[in-house]
């Protein structure tokens, strides 16, 4: 029987501009990898270059591509590009760009086959036009809720390719500007993923009844924000997939990973974590490397998604419901979606790797 799932969670324009360095100065620290909120001043008349300047006068200045259609001008970050360092200095020069479809919503909905609710700006609004047609087009099945008064958000996403940076600024203006989700907008169904909502909206999402499992994606916006803090609604998520950089921005993370069924924490190059507990009541951990590839990565967008959803997907597909966990159940889930995220890191556009494709990487051990 075909397993419903619903998604809660938002859905962009991607802005993608391609650089040719890594983002860090040579041995500044490992590849960036966090999201951040923007505000521009950006003008017709800026010239061909984009500066990112953050909070503690850290600035990245790219050269823009031919054929940039905008925007141009000074980004100002709500967070330092490198927290606990240097302020960082750092040029770069664009290669190319592309418009793509994004936002973490968007792409669970797509890797899981669910159904989205996303929040959009009025029918009038032009960028939320663009999202709802490039939702269309890759199949997905969309419940807008509309906010009037208010553009749809849009992400500058800034990726070095093959040196593993990636650096979404967003524009935020619908989701923010929501106060709730509709009360009546929580089906029952077998699958709920709540994935990057501001928290007050994603403890709604997640505390509604009639999912039988309930997933958390969260970005580092959740880990900071306050209102309320994860922690008060964590007896809500039986799934918690995050970054390590996330994860350890979470100050009561233990507290955190005792309420959650299943945890697992992924470390770019390093692997991942998967922790849970077992049949015996007893508390499991497993580490799995990143999985081999013969070659450099093209780009590292959506290699969490892609991770998470085929991690979900596959402890679903074996009878998984909240609570114990298998040991061998467990390792199996972190493999295929290590499987997953390595064969994400081909792809340059919107997508996710083919079950088939995963099981073919895990038979062979490595992404050739």
């Amino acid at each position: 029987m075909r397993r419903t799932t619903e998604v809660y969670g938002p859905a962009y324009l991607d802005r993608v501009l391609r650089v040719d360095r890594p983002l860090h100065a040579p041995g500044g620290g490992p590849p960036l990898d966090q999201s951040v909120d923007g505000r521009g001043e950006f003008t017709e008349n800026a010239g061909s270059a984009l500066r990112l300047c953050d909070p503690e006068g850290g600035q990245l200045t790219i050269a823009l591509p031919d054929g940039w259609p905008g925007p141009r001008g000074t980004v100002w970050l709500n967070r330092p590009l490198t927290p606990g360092s240097p302020p960082c200095h750092r040029g770069a020069t664009g290669v190319d760009w592309h418009d793509d479809l994004g936002g973490m919503g968007a792409g669970f909905a797509v890797a899981l086959g669910g159904r989205l609710v996303s929040v959009l700006g009025p029918e009038r609004d032009a960028t939320s036009r663009t999202v709802a047609a490039l939702l269309a087009r890759f199949g997905v099945a969309h419940r807008p809720i509309r906010v009037a008064g208010q553009t749809a958000d849009w992400t500058l996403l800034v990726t070095s390719g093959p040196f593993g940076d990636k650096l979404p600024v967003g524009f935020r203006g619908c989701h923010a500007a929501l106060e709730s989700l509709p009360p009546d907008g929580f089906p029952p169904c077998d699958l709920r993923v709540v994935s990057s909502l501001p928290n007050r909206l994603a403890a709604q999402a997640l505390r509604a009844p009639g999912a039988s499992v309930r997933v958390f994606a969260p970005s580092l916006r959740n880990m900071l924000d306050r209102t309320p803090p994860v922690s008060e609604f964590a007896g809500a998520i039986d799934v918690l997939c995050c970054n390590r950089r996330e994860w350890n921005t979470l100050d009561d993370r233990e507290e955190v990973a005792w309420r959650v069924a299943f945890l697992a924490v992924t470390d770019g190059p390093d692997g991942s974590t998967v922790r849970f507990t077992t049949p015996e009541g007893e508390p499991g951990s497993y580490h799995v490397n990143a999985f081999p590839r013969s070659r450099p990565p093209r780009d590292t967008n959506r290699a969490g998604e892609a991770y998470a959803s085929t991690l979900v997907g596959t402890l679903l597909d074996h009878g998984w419901s909240s609570g114990v966990t298998d040991p061998a159940l467990a390792r199996h889930a972190a493999v295929r979606a290590s499987a997953a995220a390595a064969l994400e890191l081909d792809m340059r556009e919107f997508g996710f790797p083919a079950p088939d494709a995963i099981d073919a990487a895990v038979r062979a051990g490595c992404v050739a």
